[in-house]
C-alpha cells in the first residue's frame, strides 16, 4: 500500500475528529468549495418593510428594490507540512518501546503520516476558529503574517467600545446596556438569546447587582446544556430573565498560542461581549487548491483540506503537506452586537 497516495491522505483526514472549536462548529458549520481563485458574494440588509395599502381603487402601488453591496475576495492560503526522512525513521516514536519494539520503518513511517495528519488538521481547524473569533469580535479579518497582508471587511456596523462611565461593574446598568441592544437587532430581524463573554466581562457580569437578583444558576435551569454538550472552552453561566431579554450567558475560555511570542491569548477578547442569536447559521468557504504531484501533473482539489506528498529525492525526504483556503463568510452581517472594553 502506498500511504503517500492523495485518496489514503484525504480518508485519514476524512477520520480524525475536528476539534470542538465553538464559533467554527457552532455558527460556520456550513461547508462550500468553490474551483475559482476569488470568490464573489452580495449582502443584502433586511429592511422588514410592510405591504403598502392601495387607495382610490388601484390594484397596487410600486414598491422600491432594495440595495444590495457585491464583494469580491481571495481566500487566503493556509499550509504547513511535516518532514518525513531516514533520520526521522530511524528515530523511537512517541510512546514506541525503546528496545527491540518490532517496529519496521514501513510501520514507523506509517504511523508517522497519521499522526502527523492529525497534526497538521488540528492546526488547521485551530486557524479557522480564529478567522471566525476575528470576524464576530471585529467583522472583518485583518491577516499579517509572513509578509502576506490583507483584510477581509465584511462592513460590519454593530460594534461599540464601552465608554468610562459605561464600564461594568457591581452598580453598572449592564442589562440596560444588553436590551438597548438587542432591541437593535431585533430591528434588524434577528432575536438575541445568547450573550458571550470573554474572561474578564463574565466576571465583572456575574458581580453586578442587577445581574445577581435575576441570574438562574445551571442547577435550577433544566434547559441548561449539560458541561459534555458544550465545545471546547465555552461554560454555560447562568439564564437571564428580563423584560426584553431571556439570555443563555456563556464564557468562552478557549486559547491559541502566538507563534511570535510563544505566548497563550484568548480567542474572544477578554473584555469583550457577544450579543446573538444561537440560531445564527454563516458558511465556511473554501477555495481550490493546485499542486505539483510527483508525476509532475498539475492537480486542481476542489475539497477543504488537501493532503499531498512533495517528494525531495536529492535529501530522500518526504514533505507531508496539508493546504487549505478557508474563508468565514456571514449569512448576515447585521445578526450580532459586540461590546468591546466593558471592564
Amino acid at each position: 500500500m502506498n500511504y503517500f497516495e492523495p485518496k489514503f491522505l484525504q480518508g485519514v483526514i476524512e477520520k480524525a475528529l475536528p476539534l470542538r472549536l465553538f464559533f467554527r462548529t457552532r455558527f460556520f458549520n456550513e461547508q462550500v468549495t468553490f474551483p475559482t481563485r476569488q470568490v464573489s458574494f452580495e449582502f443584502m440588509k433586511n429592511s422588514r418593510r410592510l405591504m403598502p395599502y392601495a387607495k382610490g381603487g388601484k390594484i397596487s402601488v410600486p414598491v422600491a428594490s432594495e440595495g444590495y453591496s457585491l464583494r469580491t475576495y481571495e481566500p487566503p492560503l493556509i499550509s504547513g507540512y511535516k518532514s518525513i526522512t531516514e533520520a526521522t525513521l530511524e528515530q523511537k516514536l512517541f510512546g514506541e518501546e525503546p528496545y527491540n519494539s518490532g517496529l519496521t520503518p514501513a510501520e514507523r513511517e506509517q504511523r508517522l503520516i497519521a499522526r502527523y495528519m492529525m497534526e497538521l488538521q488540528d492546526m488547521i481547524y485551530r486557524k479557522e476558529e480564529y478567522m471566525c473569533a476575528r470576524i464576530k469580535q471585529d467583522g472583518k479579518l485583518t491577516i499579517s503574517e509572513n509578509d502576506f497582508n490583507a483584510e477581509v471587511d465584511y462592513g460590519f456596523t454593530n460594534i461599540e467600545s464601552i465608554k468610562t462611565a459605561d464600564k461594568w461593574n457591581a452598580n453598572a446598568d449592564i442589562l440596560g446596556q444588553l436590551q438597548e441592544k438587542a432591541n437593535d437587532l431585533r430591528k434588524d430581524g434577528v432575536n438575541p438569546d445568547m450573550l458571550i463573554l470573554g474572561s474578564k466581562a463574565s466576571q465583572a457580569f456575574l458581580k453586578n447587582e442587577e445581574v445577581l437578583k435575576l441570574r438562574h444558576d445551571f442547577l435550577l435551569d433544566v434547559h441548561a446544556p449539560l458541561p459534555n454538550e458544550l465545545e471546547n472552552g465555552l461554560n454555560y453561566l447562568c439564564q437571564i430573565r428580563a423584560p426584553g431579554l431571556f439570555l443563555n450567558v456563556y464564557e468562552y475560555l478557549e486559547y491559541y498560542r502566538d507563534d511570535a511570542t510563544g505566548e497563550a491569548l484568548p480567542l474572544i477578547d477578554e473584555s469583550t461581549a457577544i450579543l446573538q442569536s444561537s440560531q445564527e447559521k454563516n458558511m465556511m468557504l473554501y477555495g481550490a487548491i493546485t499542486y505539483i504531484d510527483d508525476n509532475d501533473n498539475r492537480v486542481t482539489a476542489m475539497r477543504e483540506y488537501v493532503p499531498y506528498v512533495l517528494t525531495i529525492k536529492e535529501s530522500a525526504e518526504k514533505r507531508l503537506i496539508v493546504s487549505s483556503k478557508p474563508l468565514p463568510l456571514p449569512a448576515d452581517i447585521d445578526a450580532w452586537s459586540v461590546m468591546k472594553n466593558v471592564i
